[in-house]
């Protein structure tokens, strides 16, 4: 599977704890490339900024649980009550709205 889970390259193995290993880092950020957030066309920053769509530890340290989101939709979704994400393996991400409206993003093709 290549980096979005589709045939190719397979992602590296979760990691244990919080933080994602170097090569499941690598491997989020170039799936994602930009915030995940539907419509947002912002950068990943360098350093932190991936989510676990899952909340650590219910949520595992894995590539089917990370996305990359710029600092302000990555603060919105800790902040905002009532929104739901949700990360398929192959890195589709869905959104709802705290009034039920949904959106689906998905990882740029390579």
């Amino acid at each position: 599977h290549d980096l979005t889970g589709r045939p190719g390259l397979t992602p590296p193995g979760p990691t244990p704890g919080y933080r994602p290993s170097a090569a499941l880092d690598r491997h989020v950020r170039a799936r994602d490339r930009r915030c995940r957030f539907p419509g947002c066309r912002r950068r990943v920053p360098k350093a932190g900024e991936l989510d676990h769509v899952r909340t650590w530890p219910d949520g595992e340290t894995s590539a089917a649980n990370l996305a990359g989101f710029c600092t302000s939709h990555h603060r919105g979704k800790h902040q905002a009550p009532g929104w739901h994400h949700e990360l398929t393996p192959d890195g589709t991400l869905t959104v709802t709205t705290p009034t039920g409206l949904t959106a689906v993003t998905e990882p740029p093709p390579y």
